[in-house]
């Protein structure tokens, strides 16, 4: 056996048994998980942490939150389609709109998901 293949050989016995499934965790060791790609959601999210400007392209839709606590929407081209109030309560956002409607979607991690669509921050 060449030296590269002994080491090859040698590094695949020894990485052979990190997943085996029998191993057992230490009592009282948690084993952890990284989502490094979403932000913690420990905090309750409030009116001021949805300011900004949020979209959806594939739905054609945009929902401008301010800090007064009014949103304007623009929906599909067409500008200022749909104003009112928002407000959170827990990881429910309601948009009360000026023509009586009120429409509810869910703080998902750094999403807004709605019925009509998925809003990212712009």
């Amino acid at each position: 056996m060449t030296l590269a293949t002994s080491v090859a050989v040698t590094a695949l016995l020894a990485l052979s048994g990190c997943n085996d499934p029998d191993d057992k965790a230490e009592p009282g060791v948690t084993p952890s998980t990284s989502e490094s790609a979403s932000p913690s959601t420990s905090a309750t999210p409030d009116t001021a942490s949805l300011v900004g400007t949020w979209s959806d392209e594939e739905a054609e839709w945009t929902v401008h939150f301010n800090e007064d606590g009014t949103f304007v929407e623009d929906f599909q081209g067409i500008k200022d389609f749909r104003v009112g109030t928002y407000s959170v309560e827990g990881e429910t956002v309601s948009l009360k709109g000026d023509d009586g409607n009120t429409t509810t979607g869910s703080i998902v991690g750094v999403t807004l998901a709605f019925k009509l669509g998925t809003l990212i921050r712009n």
